[in-house]
């Protein structure tokens, strides 16, 4: 048995170990051994015999390990094949002379840098339909005609006193519950339009969003994450709030809770020192001084959360950024906005146009539609700031799971002009989009239930 014999090669030298010890050692070494066997009796001293070779006997059935002798010549080194070399040079990205000192061709290089060119693809995976326990229906109208229908919406979504002192209770509930583990900490909550439970992806995107404020922590994306988790701890084991999901990929990390029963049961985010919710919030003030401005935005925000296109965490543009396209709209669509310059700088707010404008809130939802369905996202950059038509410096592009591209949005974050805000989407995600603009206008003569009817993924069998 040749590998019975390479595994036993070790009991010679363990022998020739014992050999060289002294005359003391060695005494010591047979009286350990007669300590611990003595005591023992006969069907002891068996299980011992039978428990040393069957842990032999396993040792004998592992695999062995062939090394090499020493004094032996080196092996010789592994030739990569031309298409492993491709790969990792690609991945070192030599230069040319390099590769061809390597014995690259000339077909090879040109491979290699369609390779370096395109990045790989992001895995995207559609969204499939899931049984649910209370769908979300359209909603439902008692005027008969599309101003009406819209006049009847904007009385749900914007804002009352009772609607802000809800909001205002959520902030004291979870300042008074982060009170003993942040004493120093400012809670804030923000609410652009009435918040509602119950509504069309209510969940996904809340229309509440709650920032804890620390002084001198910053806005580093570890330490933001670490204040969550703490603060959710804190809310959902002590104060019997919800926790519904979290979103830490996002240039702002944030968790989305529910409020308990007493208190409605409402949604909302809850961020650390995050800048986004108040910089939104100063954009709409700034609107104010259109009325008009501020209905399309809150209509906007809503047609886009009930079509499934303003979750950012599944690639889609964010509330914040939606409210940027209304804007944008206003400015450069109908000249009813002036360029938002002035909230970066903290200056005085312009003083409105005298002249009246009679367009009505659901005719510039339409004409909303209608410009984005035929927007070249590729030479145009949306930026409130500047308030004007402008090709964009650094253009999106968006790389299909084939290897074919296609524009993406390019969407200046007023308060962070280097941040893109429509870098967040993919190729799946800016097809949606596209189609719900198409869509919006094929229905520029329905009713408004039929627009903001919910959108609900595609079966199993049609997504495959």
């Amino acid at each position: 048995m040749p590998r019975m014999q390479l595994k036993l090669d070790s009991i010679p030298s363990a022998m020739c170990g014992i050999g060289k010890m002294d005359a003391r050692s060695k005494c010591i070494l047979l009286a350990a051994i007669l300590t611990a066997v003595l005591p023992l009796e006969i069907h002891h001293l068996m299980a011992a015999v039978l428990g040393a070779a069957g842990y032999m006997f396993m040792q004998w059935l592992e695999p062995t390990v062939k090394r090499q002798p020493e004094g032996a010549p080196p092996r010789r080194p592994y030739t990569e094949k031309p298409s492993s070399r491709l790969a990792s040079s690609a991945a070192r990205g030599n230069s040319w002379e390099e590769r061809r000192s390597r014995g690259f061709t000339a077909a090879e290089d040109q491979k290699w840098s369609a390779l370096r060119a395109v990045p790989a693809a992001p895995a995207v995976k559609p969204d499939v339909k899931r049984p649910s326990v209370m769908p979300v229906k359209a909603p439902k109208f008692a005027a008969s005609n599309w101003q009406e229908e819209v006049n009847e919406l904007l009385e749900t979504l914007k804002p009352n006193a009772a609607s802000r002192e809800q909001v205002e209770q959520i902030a004291r509930a979870v300042k008074r519950s982060l009170g003993p583990v942040l004493p120093g900490a400012a809670v804030d909550a923000f609410s652009l339009a009435r918040p509602m439970a119950g509504t069309a992806f209510g969940v996904a995107v809340p229309e509440v969003e709650v920032v804890v404020t620390l002084e001198g922590k910053g806005a580093d994306g570890k330490l933001q994450k670490s204040l969550i988790r703490t603060c959710t701890d804190r809310l959902v084991s002590q104060d019997s709030f919800k926790f519904r999901r979290s979103a830490f990929r996002g240039a702002e990390p944030k968790v989305t809770l529910i409020t308990p029963p007493e208190q409605g049961n409402m949604p909302f985010n809850l961020a650390v020192n995050a800048l986004m919710p108040a910089r939104c919030s100063e954009l709409f003030k700034a609107c104010e001084m259109d009325p008009v401005a501020i209905e399309l935005i809150l209509l906007v925000r809503r047609w886009a959360k009930d079509r499934g296109i303003s979750h950012a965490a599944k690639g889609h543009l964010s509330p914040y950024s939606w409210m940027l396209l209304a804007i944008y709209y206003l400015q450069v669509g109908t000249h009813q906005l002036p360029a938002m310059s002035f909230v970066v700088s903290k200056r005085d707010r312009p003083e409105p146009s005298p002249e009246k404008n009679n367009v009505s809130a659901g005719e510039l939802l339409q004409g909303f539609m209608k410009f984005y369905a035929s927007f070249d996202w590729a030479k145009e950059n949306i930026s409130v700031r500047q308030g004007q038509r402008a090709a964009p410096t650094r253009p999106l592009m968006l790389l299909h799971e084939d290897g074919k591209t296609q524009p993406g949005p390019c969407i200046e974050d007023p308060f962070e002009t280097s941040n893109n805000l429509g870098s967040c989407m993919h190729w799946l995600s800016m097809s949606r989009l596209q189609e719900e603009f198409a869509r919006g206008v094929q229905l520029s003569g329905a009713s408004l239930a039929e627009l903001l009817e919910p959108w609900t993924p595609p079966d199993h069998a049609d997504a495959d």
